[in-house]
């Protein structure tokens, strides 16, 4: 259980060091630590959080059993909580797309993230309605943009470009990295400056269920293999 996982070791609510799980045996659990391990002894007692791919955010408590330059046992491991947070799963990539921004003059743009969250029924209403105005346009004055998704979630997606993209903008792209690649719309709910060009955190509308499973297996596997791929070089 929690191979590979994602977590975090705190001492009265500091992180201390952050890195995957290796194993969990019985109530032991090894974690490889992303940087040297400081600021541990045996014997301290800590908290560990796990990103688990199925069970969501899982909260442990126990003591430091071992400890080694990069990597600890914890033991006497209890579970303390259980939280699911399948939309913050998300994975760092590098992937060059290709698609169509539309300006999205109909429907006044979002102040921030939650309006285009799945907060209740009057958001979804909103997303709907933002999707279905912007898509009527597409056709016709839509223009082409190449950009850099650099981490994708679920729900959204954060782009590299070098072109200025309006809050509430879509851009609409075909994601050719699934197995069964499908059209995704997106629509730019903030930009951040950057050295290299604007950062847009991006959140996809009108996904059908199916799709919105495709692209959690997506990201889930596409997690594995990097961690598998950083304990080989381990």
């Amino acid at each position: 259980m929690h191979d590979l996982a994602l977590c975090t070791v705190h001492v009265d609510g500091d992180a201390i060091v952050g890195g995957f799980v290796l194993t969990l045996a019985g109530d032991v659990l090894t974690i490889a630590a992303s940087h040297l391990v400081v600021g541990l002894a045996p014997g301290d007692d800590v908290t560990v959080r796990v990103l688990d791919e199925v069970r969501g955010e899982c909260l442990y408590a126990g003591y430091v059993s071992r400890v080694a330059a990069d990597r600890l046992d914890v033991a006497d491991l209890g579970l303390v909580s259980t939280l699911q947070k399948r939309e913050v799963v998300r994975v760092p990539v590098a992937i060059p797309c290709r698609g169509t921004v539309v300006p999205h003059t109909a429907v006044s743009a979002p102040d921030d993230d939650v309006a285009w969250t799945d907060g209740g029924a009057g958001t979804a209403t909103t997303t709907a309605t933002a999707t279905a105005t912007v898509t009527e346009t597409a056709t016709a004055t839509g223009k082409r943009i190449d950009f850099t998704m650099l981490d994708v979630s679920a729900h959204g997606m954060r782009v590299l470009a070098h072109v200025e993209l309006a809050t509430g903008s879509l851009i609409r792209f075909r994601f050719e990295e699934l197995d069964a690649p499908f059209v995704i719309d997106a629509v730019v709910v903030r930009g951040d400056q950057s050295r290299t060009g604007t950062h847009y955190g991006c959140r996809f509308v009108g996904m059908t269920v199916r799709q919105t499973d495709s692209l959690f297996g997506y990201v889930l596997r596409t997690q594995g293999d990097q961690r598998r791929e950083r304990l080989r070089v381990f």
